[in-house]
């Protein structure tokens, strides 16, 4: 009778000892995976809702240094109409280029709302 209590003993330390964090370390990444897919739902929700003009600026850079149609073709931006000139013409660590920071496209641009 002593070998059978001291194996259920064994056992039940082993299930609460590491069943019990295997557990809890399950329900939180399915609590984590859920909170991200809502998060994302909400972001796609807040730019769909903000509308494609409202993230693109008023004057494009081309249009207002008057670029040559052969400069144009050849030009990231003019390729990549639906973002902001300024994101294709970043320095090597990311950072904005200080001829962007002084452009007027880049200085005529609101930025966009919050929603809470």
């Amino acid at each position: 009778m002593e070998t059978w209590q001291g194996l259920f003993l064994a056992i039940g330390w082993f299930v609460l000892r590491f069943g019990v964090p295997l557990v809890g370390t399950i329900l939180m990444i399915y609590f984590f995976k859920w909170l991200d897919r809502r998060w994302q739902i909400e972001s796609m929700d807040r730019r769909a809702s903000m509308g494609a003009e409202a993230m693109l600026p008023i004057i494009q850079c081309w249009a207002m240094d008057t670029c040559p149609a052969e400069k144009c073709q050849s030009c990231v931006a003019f390729q990549n109409q639906g973002t902001p000139c300024w994101q294709h013409f970043r320095a090597g660590d990311g950072s904005l280029k200080d001829e962007c920071l002084g452009c007027k496209v880049f200085l005529g641009v609101s930025a966009p709302a919050l929603h809470h």
